[in-house]
């Protein structure tokens, strides 16, 4: 049976593959040979450029993770350290420089994001914001005291990082990516 393979803006994987652990030692037989480029633009690029409207809060779901991914690449952080944005901390500079919004204000806006989406599925409440589908080259500002967060914005800028890196970010032994085999 053929496979086929699209990374184009309608993407379609066959329902003929499905995806697994990974296992360096020993490959199924009926593992896909499929790029790590190929997995980021599968499972994240691709999915992430489709999304619009409502799909906004999603969308958040799914980008404040790959930023802490990208962030212990970019900062070159092991996956058995502890990622913290303490003050002045090179991450709590990375962040605030990401979204482009003042280093005092970034470490509040992590925890609610970061943290209230992956462990609550909801912003938490300490900090003040808008989400907003608005165009504006920026992923956020901070105008009176409220977080304008600029979703398709921070989407674009988290698929150009994606892209940038896609074949380096997930070389972790602790949590690589999957692979994709054929389905019987």
């Amino acid at each position: 049976m053929a496979d086929t393979y699209v990374t184009t803006g309608n993407m379609t994987v066959p329902a003929t593959f499905k995806t697994s652990s990974f296992d360096v030692q020993t490959p199924a037989p009926n593992e896909r040979p499929t790029t790590q480029k190929e997995k980021v633009e599968i499972w994240f690029i691709e999915p992430l450029k489709r999304m619009k409207g409502d799909d906004g809060f999603a969308c958040l779901m799914l980008c404040f993770p790959l930023l802490e991914s990208i962030m212990r690449f970019e900062l070159r952080i092991a996956d058995e350290q502890d990622l913290t944005l303490s003050d002045e901390s090179p991450t709590l500079k990375w962040f605030a420089k990401f979204l482009q919004i003042p280093a005092q204000e970034a470490r509040a806006i992590w925890d609610a994001f970061r943290n209230g989406l992956l462990h609550r599925a909801m912003i938490k409440s300490t900090v003040s914001y808008s989400l907003t589908g608005e165009r504006k080259g920026r992923p956020a500002e901070i105008k009176d005291g409220i977080l304008l967060l600029y979703v398709w914005d921070l989407r674009d800028t988290v698929v150009a990082k994606l892209e940038q890196h896609h074949s380096k970010l997930f070389r972790s032994t602790i949590c690589p990516l999957a692979t994709i085999h054929i389905a019987a």
